[in-house]
């Protein structure tokens, strides 16, 4: 019995943690309404985004916005830390999710695998299966 009362309980407290948006992100939303438009910024790479630019069309111009990175930069350099490959991938993710929460731009990724530093178009199609990578823009 005591259990089943700490599983409601816990299952009570997770519900509530969840964010509530406040009266500024209900407005914003609701004037999104009147504003027919949606934009979907596309770069490469993780720090490819100019976050300044979404937020001025999310927040001022009040277009749906989109940043889509192809892949999560797993394959690039990690100067302050240790961590390279996947675990560098989860942290840019993480630094992107948490970007597009203050600028209030949407978060897209494709299934492009970050490689490294390329030097032409050819060598990442020879890397990446390019149909499928278009696909998901």
């Amino acid at each position: 019995m005591r259990i089943v009362i700490l599983l409601v309980l816990g299952a009570c407290v997770m519900s509530y943690g969840q964010d509530q948006p406040n009266a500024a992100e209900i407005k914003l939303r609701l004037k999104k309404l009147n504003f027919l438009g949606t934009v979907l910024y596309v770069a490469a790479h993780p720090d490819d985004e100019n976050t300044r630019a979404i937020a001025y069309l999310s927040n001022e111009r009040l277009a749906t916005t989109g940043y889509l990175s192809m892949t999560r930069g797993d394959g690039g350099q990690n100067l302050i830390g240790p961590e390279i490959r996947d675990q560098l991938g989860l942290i840019r993710t993480q630094e992107l999710l948490a970007a597009r929460r203050i600028d209030g731009g949407y978060q897209f990724f494709t299934r492009a695998n970050d490689f490294g530093y390329s030097k032409n178009d050819e060598e990442a199609f020879r890397k990446w299966n390019n149909q499928e990578v278009l696909s998901d823009v």
